[in-house]
C-alpha cells in the first residue's frame, strides 16, 4: 500500500457520506415566516438530535449527472456513534464506502477504481460527513433556510426546506425532508458545484443500534494507492 498527498482528489467526496437521523414524538411549527418556520423546524430536529448516541438507517442514493446524461443508484446500510465515529457501507454496489474512525475518514469505491482510497483527518471531515452535524447544528448561521411546503415522501408526511449555504461549500443548494410526525430527516438532495444532483432516502431508522466496533473500522486493499488529502 502506498501513500502521497494531493490538493484535490476528483468528484465531490464531501458529498457521500453520512449522516444521522432524529426523533421526537408529534410536533408542528408554528405560524411564521418561511425562514423562521424553517428554522423553528430544524431545532427541533437538533434538540433530539443532540440527545443520540447511536443510529443506523438503510438508505437509498441517487446521483443524477447531467454532463453524461446518466443516473446511478446505491443502497447500503449507515451507522454513527458519539463523537466522531460513522459509517456509510453500500450492498449495491457491493463494497463501496464511507468510514470515519475517529482519527481518519477512508472513501472506498471499488465500482470505481479499486486500486485507490482516499485519506483526510476525521476532524476535517466530521461536519461534511455527518448530514444531521451540517444541516442542524447552527443551522441559522450556516444557511438560509427557507420553508417550501409539507409533502409527502413515499410513505411519510413531511416538512420540505431549502437550504443554500452562506459560505463555500461542495454544494449549491440542498433541500431536505423532515417527518412531520417526528422531526427523523427522511431525505436530503443537493446540486452539487459540478451540476451533479445526490438524492439520498433514509428509512428503517434504529436509535440506540449497535452496530458492532467492527463496523467503525477500515484497513486499505493490499497495494491500493492512498491519497491523502
Amino acid at each position: 500500500m502506498s501513500e502521497i498527498g494531493v490538493t484535490r482528489f476528483s468528484g465531490s467526496v464531501s458529498s457521500w457520506v453520512a449522516l444521522g437521523l432524529v426523533l421526537v414524538i408529534g410536533w408542528h411549527p408554528s405560524n411564521a415566516s418561511a425562514q423562521d418556520k424553517g428554522l423553528e423546524v430544524l431545532n427541533q430536529a437538533a434538540v433530539r438530535y443532540g440527545a443520540v448516541e447511536t443510529l443506523c438507517a438503510d438508505f437509498t442514493q441517487h446521483l443524477y449527472v447531467p454532463l453524461l446524461g446518466s443516473e446511478r443508484t446505491g443502497t447500503g446500510r449507515l451507522c454513527q456513534a458519539k463523537p466522531n465515529l460513522f459509517a456509510m457501507r453500500f450492498d449495491n454496489p457491493k463494497g463501496d464506502l464511507i468510514v470515519v474512525d475517529g482519527m481518519f475518514a477512508w472513501v472506498y469505491f471499488p465500482s470505481n477504481d479499486e486500486k485507490t482510497v482516499l485519506k483526510t483527518s476525521a476532524d476535517r471531515s466530521a461536519g461534511g460527513r455527518d448530514f444531521h452535524r451540517e444541516f442542524l447544528e447552527n443551522s441559522g448561521a450556516k444557511y438560509e433556510i427557507t420553508y417550501e411546503s409539507a409533502e409527502d415522501v413515499e410513505e411519510w408526511s413531511t416538512h420540505r426546506l431549502r437550504m443554500v449555504p452562506k459560505r463555500s461549500m461542495s454544494f449549491r443548494f440542498a433541500t431536505i425532508w423532515i417527518d412531520r410526525g417526528a422531526p427523523v430527516l427522511r431525505r436530503i438532495q443537493m446540486e452539487e458545484a459540478n451540476g451533479n444532483v445526490r438524492t439520498i432516502t433514509m428509512e428503517n431508522v434504529g436509535f440506540d443500534a449497535d452496530p458492532g466496533s467492527d463496523y467503525f473500522t477500515f484497513a486499505p486493499p493490499s497495494g491500493a494507492l492512498v491519497m491523502v488529502r
